[in-house]
């Protein structure tokens, strides 16, 4: 099946110029026959024609829309009235049956592929300078000629540079074959350097006439409102227009010749400031004090902080009490979106989860349906014991090499890089699971809810269209806020916090129930509140069972004698501070993130940093460093970034197989070339349907497992340079697992002792392990400062829900439980409809939903692994960016 994109949206990865573009090659590419040049030259060259031609049909419409002989701008821009565009396609397709008998091993490989990017960024750039509504935009020569001539002009302007850029790529390429100097992938992406060059001046004149001609033309009009587009509230609206148009052709040559991440400097000869998308999302970082203050936290009044690692990573006046996310918007003047959706990462992520995400889907609802959309990922307070300040500025330098030694140059016997004596003048702190950092035995469910509000309100002081969403766990996060009563004073009225949303996003995460094997016993209660008042904190910093005075040693068994005269006087059992994915430690996430900067520059051709031994044999980090033995031959071969990125992530390699919440579509293993293992994607010919598992037809009975015909949806380059792109990465180190324990009680059974009034054994596994899951009623009504959840049942907005057939949501009951805990949907959108209509038909793996009318819809994609749900690219195969956006839509107020 080819790949039809609906948006071509380079990965925002920083790009090094000439040399490092030339390590980038990958390792399995090869000198190219005649026949295959041809191939490539031919291509190339249609390509350019259907380009430059739906430009002439989009100058067309304009000029005619301004004459008053075309009504509609927008629909003309895809009209092909005269089947010209068609017939350009039609050429490229004829080109590919005839030239390319023989594929070539690089460049353009598929005919569909070819005429659809040039059309699809050609038309794209009529947008960029007039936005979504083209025919709204259009101004009557009869109503002010100076402005239809003006837009009539600048859209011809654009275009030629364009066109140009288009020619000069296929001119580079053409003389590289003659001069047989390019036989590999990474120098035929090195043309975008030739072109950027610009040594005859040609693209640079062509350039400058944009701005002539808006200086001609376009004299005294305002031009925002004559050129409504991407460049709205630009000081220097030409130079933005110039950047458009390059970034528009380079974009469309990256999808044509398979050419990776070469864009982003392109249009603007700034890498790394993630520019050229359609248009370029960018995230900031935004952190926000709160008065939320949990016993025993740096920051909280009467706190101390004594811990060496601490004093060196945050100094002695730390303070964690802060709300903090990444805000993701479209670049650009910061103009007040018309909706924000707030989304929590799941179990070990971190925000950079959403980025391809919020890459696609905000360019795609600006362009569908106009509007202003941002993506706000939550980021938890216990990331902001990641230290990552070495790492921040090994990416910046794009040099792993810094990142390596502020993790482990330590283990290494290193000396300490001349960037990071320059810097930071340290290595980085990691902390243990006990007497480090005890305090996130207090980073209870509640204390989450109420960071995250400090955000929902800074979301409500910009617009009221405010949503929320999860992903896996990050759903959990999300029920139990909507859920929670903000008032915890236990006096007054309630302040439901779903009340303040207009709707929740639940991916890959069933959010959760409001139902329990058996009520809350008076000892589970107890339990908990010995916890939450001082005896979990005790048992993680000691790593030991304590009273709720956290020192006094105790079992379940003494308990009545150890903490007599303590209230409540339980014995709260010992875990670890934080919780890790597959038990895998901070170390290993910190991998993922130099090997994703070493991905900026040598993706697919040396091997892996972390391998490389420093020095003398067998001194590597991955051998030297205890947390990273998980990385270790023979589980671990030696292999490429991309290789070992797609041997641990993809959801049949071998971390998938240590959780599921690891897997990645990512494609499939490549050759070994020069004893490196390396990768293959989406990118390098892996598509959709390529021979993957089928894990057989839809399941109609409980329980149910994964099912499907597999598929490859996500990009490596991508995903992997999420782990550190932006200042920012994918994975939580610390995830909080003590204090988001407090609500649950377990294990009392095995200790011999088990609920008041029984003596030798639980009656029944309820006995044994109980939780608060979304009703905290019972404990609510002496102690709601511990867990106030009493509104699930009252929650009456929208929700929609994605799952993935190869994930850990693949049927649509893996919804129902939370369906059947909310109120009934109340939303102008819904009309009365229950949330759920019937359990049973069409089958219980499969039950009936109200779907829009009743407020609940559920959303199962075929083949797709848990991640894959925010990385997956944005195809016509891909139902979640445009369900996402028409939910938004119809729940907007004005």
């Amino acid at each position: 099946m080819t790949m039809k994109y609906r948006l071509s949206i380079p990965a925002v990865v920083p790009l090094m110029v000439g040399a490092l573009l030339m390590q980038a090659s990958p390792a399995w590419a090869q000198v190219q026959s005649p026949d295959q040049q041809k191939c490539v030259n031919s291509l190339n060259k249609a390509g350019a024609k259907v380009s430059a031609t739906q430009g002439k049909e989009n100058a067309a419409c304009v000029k005619n829309a301004g004459k008053g002989t075309e009504t509609d701008a927008t629909a003309c821009l895809t009209a092909d009235s005269k089947s010209k565009v068609q017939t350009a396609s039609d050429k490229v397709a004829t080109t590919f049956d005839k030239s390319c008998q023989t594929l070539p091993d690089f460049g353009p490989t598929a005919a569909a592929v070819v005429s659809t990017a040039a059309k699809d960024e050609t038309l794209g750039l009529a947008t960029d300078l007039f936005g979504a509504d083209v025919t709204g935009a259009m101004v009557l020569a009869t109503t002010d000629s100076d402005a239809a001539k003006c837009q009539a002009s600048m859209i011809k302007a654009a275009q030629k540079l364009s066109d140009l850029i288009l020619k000069d790529f296929g001119s580079c390429k053409s003389s590289g074959f003659k001069a047989g100097t390019l036989d590999q992938a990474a120098e035929l992406a090195a043309c975008i350097d030739t072109v950027s060059a610009d040594v005859q001046g040609k693209i640079a004149q062509t350039s400058a006439k944009i701005g002539s001609t808006l200086e001609k033309t376009c004299e005294g009009l305002d031009i925002d409102t004559t050129l409504p587009g991407f460049c709205t509230g630009y000081t220097r609206q030409a130079d933005c227009i110039a950047a458009r148009a390059r970034c528009r052709a380079c974009s469309a040559l990256a999808v044509m010749d398979g050419l990776g991440n070469v864009c982003d400097r392109f249009d603007d000869n700034m890498p790394g400031n993630a520019s050229c998308g359609v248009p370029m999302v960018i995230g900031e970082h935004v952190a926000i004090p709160n008065s939320v203050e949990p016993a025993e936290t740096p920051g909280t009044p009467g706190v101390v902080v004594a811990n060496s690692k601490l004093l060196a990573h945050l100094g002695g006046g730390a303070d964690l009490n802060r709300s903090d996310y990444v805000r993701f918007r479209l670049s650009g003047p910061d103009v007040a979106p018309d909706a924000i959706v707030i989304l929590v990462p799941g179990f070990g992520a971190g925000v950079n989860i959403f980025r391809i995400m919020a890459e696609d889907i905000l360019p795609k609802i600006l362009a569908d349906k106009g509007l202003r959309l941002e993506m706000w990922a939550f980021s938890r307070r216990d990331d902001q014991l990641e230290d990552r300040e070495g790492a921040i500025l090994a990416t910046d330098k794009a040099d792993a090499a810094i990142a390596q030694d502020w993790y482990y140059g330590a283990e290494l016997g290193l000396a300490l890089h001349p960037d990071l004596v320059a810097g930071p003048n340290r290595r980085a702190v990691f902390y243990n699971s006990s007497s480090d950092i005890p305090f996130l035995a207090n980073f209870t469910p509640q204390v989450f809810s109420l960071d995250l509000d400090v955000v929902v309100d800074a979301a409500l002081a910009v617009t009221p269209n405010v949503f929320l969403g999860g992903h896996s766990a990050g759903t959990g996060f999300t029920a139990r806020y909507a859920a929670t009563d903000l008032n915890t004073s236990g006096a007054g009225p309630t302040v439901p916090a779903y009340a303040k949303l207009r709707g929740l996003i639940l991916l890959e995460g069933g959010g959760g129930s409001t139902a329990a094997s058996a009520p809350l016993s008076a000892d589970s209660i107890d339990r908990i509140i010995a916890k939450a008042d001082g005896g979990l904190f005790g048992a993680v910093r000691d790593n030991a069972a304590r009273c709720v005075d956290g020192s006094t040693p105790c079992t379940i068994a003494n308990e009545a004698a150890n903490c007599v005269g303590q209230v409540p006087p339980k014995c709260t059992l010992p875990t670890t501070a934080y919780t890790s994915i597959a038990g895998l430690q901070p170390q290993i996430y910190a991998a993922g993130e130099v090997g994703a900067i070493q991905g900026i520059t040598d993706p697919e051709s040396g091997q892996l940093i972390l391998q490389v031994d420093q020095g003398s044999p067998g001194n590597n980090a991955i051998a030297q460093v205890p947390g990273l033995s998980v990385l270790a031959p023979p589980l671990i071969p030696p292999a490429t970034v991309h290789g070992l990125f797609g041997i641990f992530l993809d959801d049949d390699g071998f971390g998938a197989s240590l959780s599921a919440a690891l897997a990645t579509s990512l494609g499939s293993s490549g050759p070994v070339v020069n004893g490196l293992a390396t990768w293959r994607d989406i990118n390098d010919g892996v598509t959709l349907t390529s021979a993957v598992p089928n894990n057989g037809p839809m399941p109609t009975s409980l329980p149910a497992g994964i099912w499907g015909k597999e598929v490859e949806v996500t990009r490596m380059d991508r995903h992997s340079f999420g782990f550190a792109a932006g200042g920012e990465n994918s994975s939580d180190w610390y995830f909080a697992g003590s204090g988001l324990s407090t609500t649950s009680v377990s294990g009392l059974c095995a200790a011999g002792t088990c609920s008041v009034g029984k003596v030798g054994g639980c009656a029944t596994n309820a006995e044994c392990s109980q939780s608060i899951n979304l009703d905290s009623s019972a404990l609510s009504a002496t102690r709601p400062d511990i867990a106030n959840l009493t509104q699930a049942g009252n929650i009456d907005i929208p929700v929609i829900s994605f799952g993935g057939s190869n994930g850990l949501t693949p049927v649509g009951a893996s919804f129902l439980a939370f369906g059947q805990s909310i109120g009934a949907c109340t939303a102008p959108s819904c009309d009365g409809t229950a949330r759920v209509v019937d359990t049973a038909l069409p089958n219980p793996a499969f039950p009936t939903y109200g779907n829009v009318e009743g407020g609940y819809e559920v959303y199962i994609s075929e083949g797709y692994a848990h991640v894959d749900v925010t990385t997956a690219e944005d195809t016509l195969e891909n139902q979640i960016p445009e369900r996402m956006a028409d939910f938004i839509e119809r729940n907007l107020v004005p």
